[in-house]
């Protein structure tokens, strides 16, 4: 067994830190500081990430891409809190108007280039890219917040699927740092993650699990609608614990592609705000369509 390594102490505090931020907005039951929470990381992660193309001299329009972002998440909060539920379930034929009108937008903005060439195609294709890895997937943790009916005194219910998704995908990062640091030997797509080990990977996945089947338990009966048993909980951990796993290594290769080791620095032992919520961005629409797609497991 190896010594814990040296960013374990700033990493702890940092995780510390944001757990008190989610604890604090459940406690408070406001709607507004769960729309804080979601809006900004979306932004500060998709502004990091035109950093990483600048960085990796890959032409980008950074402007358009905010711009669409910031598009994204007013409608998800304009709509998605609505009593009529017409209006909730205009959201998704509206954000798809909404992307379909931005990818002309892109090109009209490249018909003043003077010498389109690489430039041109990178510039339309990382944009789009960006704004749909981003904050259109890490939205789908709104449509969590309002997927299931209010209480009777109106307050959202949602928070405790986010909480599920949430604590099996990030204690799957822990799991994965603290075993991979300990007892990592074997490499584990080296060409994409050095660090990374298979003793890493499994030993997330399997604290991922154990926390979704602890989470589930600790929180039976606070929703309305989604039950899960306890073999429905280890299913759906495993799923999203595995996806959790690809979505960190999805950013690791894009990261690798521009030679960058963090997104940021914001946040110690971490890294930026893209390297808090990459696992997220594969497990927050990965559940939601799993409990749209297969209630029977629910």
């Amino acid at each position: 067994m190896r010594p814990l390594p040296p960013s374990f102490i700033p990493r702890t505090l940092s995780t510390l830190g944001l757990w008190a931020a989610v604890v604090a907005a459940f406690l408070l039951r406001s709607e507004p500081l769960f729309a804080f929470l979601i809006a900004v990381p979306a932004l500060v992660s998709l502004w990091e990430y035109f950093a990483l193309l600048r960085a990796g001299g890959i032409s980008n329009h950074r402007g358009f891409g905010m711009g669409a972002a910031l598009v994204l998440i007013a409608l998800n909060f304009l709509l998605l809190p609505a009593a009529d539920p017409l209006k909730r379930f205009a959201l998704f034929p509206v954000e798809t108007a909404a992307l379909a009108l931005f990818v002309p937008l892109l090109f009209l903005r490249e018909f003043g280039r003077n010498n389109p060439g690489r430039a041109t195609a990178e510039a339309i294709a990382f944009t789009l890219l960006g704004v749909v890895y981003i904050p259109w997937l890490f939205l789908f943790m709104a449509k969590l917040l309002y997927l299931t009916p209010r209480t009777a005194d109106g307050h959202t219910t949602g928070q405790y699927l986010v909480l599920f998704v949430v604590a099996v995908t990030k204690f799957t990062d822990v799991g994965a740092f603290l075993s991979g640091s300990l007892f990592g030997r074997t490499p584990f797509f080296p060409n994409i993650s050095p660090k990374k080990t298979w003793e890493g990977i499994l030993g997330g996945i399997l604290l991922g699990v154990v926390t979704g089947v602890v989470v589930s338990r600790l929180f039976d009966g606070y929703l309305p609608v989604f039950h899960f048993s306890l073999p429905v909980a280890c299913i759906l951990s495993l799923i999203l614990a595995v996806a959790g796993v690809a979505g960190d290594l999805a950013e690791s290769l894009l990261k690798r592609s521009v030679h960058t080791k963090d997104s940021g620095h914001a946040l110690p032992g971490i890294g930026g705000g893209l390297d808090l919520i990459d696992s997220l961005l594969f497990t927050l629409p990965l559940f939601y369509f799993l409990l749209q797609f297969l209630p029977h497991l629910a």
